[in-house]
């Protein structure tokens, strides 16, 4: 694994972090590390991985917004 790649797996990592720091007692922590796991692998195949965390960040919002207001 290159630098690169074990810097957006960083970034991420503390992605997943801050997500569950917003989504506390909405969403259960391991759900929304999971949602984050899922949503990272499918852009694994992505040529630039620059903005991969950006996409991610996104995309789990997005997802975690809807699970959001059916928990509250």
């Amino acid at each position: 694994m290159g630098s690169v790649e074990r810097a957006v797996d960083v970034q991420v990592a503390h992605l997943s972090d801050r997500l569950v720091r917003d989504y506390a007692g909405l969403v259960p922590d391991e759900v929304v590390r999971t949602i984050v796991n899922e949503t990272y692998r499918a852009y694994a195949s992505a040529r630039v991985t620059q903005f991969l965390p950006v996409l991610v960040d996104r995309a789990v919002r997005q997802r975690l917004g809807h699970a959001g207001r059916e928990s509250a």
